[in-house]
This record gives structure tokens, sequence and C-alpha cells, in this order.
């Protein structure tokens, strides 16, 4: 289904992106379009469609293009391990063989981590209603205009 198949004759969009609903899906057939309407926020992926009334958004929160925490944490413990290895392996039961190699591998996967979660910055849209909070993810720029066209049209009514 495409975003024009479900909005209702004549329903004008004010705004609308290529979006995501999860950090760390960015393939082209987890994308999906959201869009704002006079009345509601519409994010249309695959058939599927969550319709999100602006009478019910109690708040919204918008982060500009901001790098994934936990790819850092991850990848910090994973060079603090891989350092500790290299470091304390001669002491411990480990041969040094088996510490070096842990150490190398637990230093390219931290490296790794961090590459991998500077590749999937995004800046990210949060829409807090009574019941849930919908959360949207963007490597383009444009979703800051989706929170704009929610506070316009909630003004409106």
């Amino acid at each position: 289904m495409e975003l024009n198949d479900y909005l209702i004759e004549k329903e004008s969009v004010s705004s609308k992106i290529s979006a995501f609903d999860s950090p760390d899906e960015y393939s082209e057939s987890s994308a999906g379009t959201l869009a704002c309407t006079p009345y509601r926020l519409v994010f249309v992926r695959n058939g599927d469609v969550t319709d999100i009334s602006l009478r019910g958004v109690n708040s919204i929160e918008y982060s500009e293009g901001g790098y994934p925490n936990e790819y850092f944490a991850w990848g910090l413990l994973s060079t603090l391990l891989a350092i500790g290895a290299l470091m304390f392996t001669p002491i411990g039961p480990i041969s040094e063989d088996i510490g070096m190699m842990l150490g190398v591998l637990g230093g390219i996967t931290g490296v790794g981590l961090w590459a991998w979660g500077f590749l999937l910055r995004s800046s990210s849209l949060k829409v807090h209603t009574a019941n849930k909070t919908y959360s949207f993810y963007a490597k383009e720029s444009g979703l800051d205009n989706i929170a704009h066209s929610v506070r316009g049209h909630e003004m409106k009514h």
C-alpha cells in the first residue's frame, strides 16, 4: 500500500519524508513514508500503516543526527576487554597466543562497532500519545519539518 492509497480523497499532505521505524534498519526494504496531514500523522511501509491522530499527540521529541550511544558503549567495552586481554594474558591461565588473538579480535570488533554506529547516525522523532510512544528515524534532512507540521496543525485546531 502506498501513502496515496491510504489517504482519503482530497486530504492534503503538509510534509512527508522517507523514514524508518527502527534505528538499526536502514535498507530500502525497511524504508517507509512518514507524512503529516492536518489531522493525522501517517507512516506507511510495505502495506503496514501506522495512523496517529494529531489530537492524541501529547508531546514530540526531535533530535538532530545523533550517534547511537549503544554502539559507542559496546565498542568501548570491546576495546577495553581487548586491551585487558593484551596486557594481562601472560599472567592468567590463557596462553599468550590465544590472548593476543582475543585482544586483536576485540580491538577490531570495538573499532567496527564505532564505525557502524557512525554509519547509523540519524535524526529521530518520538511522538508520545497517552498509550504509546512512536519512534521514527531518517538519514536525510526533513524529519524536523514533520515535527513543525505536527505542532503547526495542532495550533490551528
